[in-house]
């Protein structure tokens, strides 16, 4: 069974414009509210003010989505600050 921990949408927003700015390297996976696990990781191309728009390299897609507060949980491909790859990160406060 795969570790967890939780932060905030708000924590998230922070990582994803962080992630965009400084490491756009990184890639992110999502799984949302009622669906299985985003399949591929994607990069982040514009995060706005509710949600966040990726790049799906595998399938040359954007995806958007267009919530946060709709992400149940996440993950990155490689290090970043405190937050570790491959593990899943719960998100707290669910509308």
């Amino acid at each position: 069974m795969a570790e967890t921990a939780e932060i905030s949408v708000l924590e998230l927003k922070r990582l994803l414009i962080e992630l965009r700015d400084k490491r756009p390297d990184i890639c992110i996976r999502f799984r949302l509210l009622g669906e299985m696990w985003f399949p591929h990781f994607t990069r982040i191309i514009l995060v706005t003010e509710t949600g966040v728009i990726l790049n799906n390299e595998v399938s040359n897609t954007l995806v958007n989505v267009t919530l946060l507060s709709q992400v149940m949980q996440f993950e990155i491909d490689r290090r970043f600050q405190n937050f570790k790859p491959h593990f899943h990160y719960d998100l707290t406060g669910f509308p």
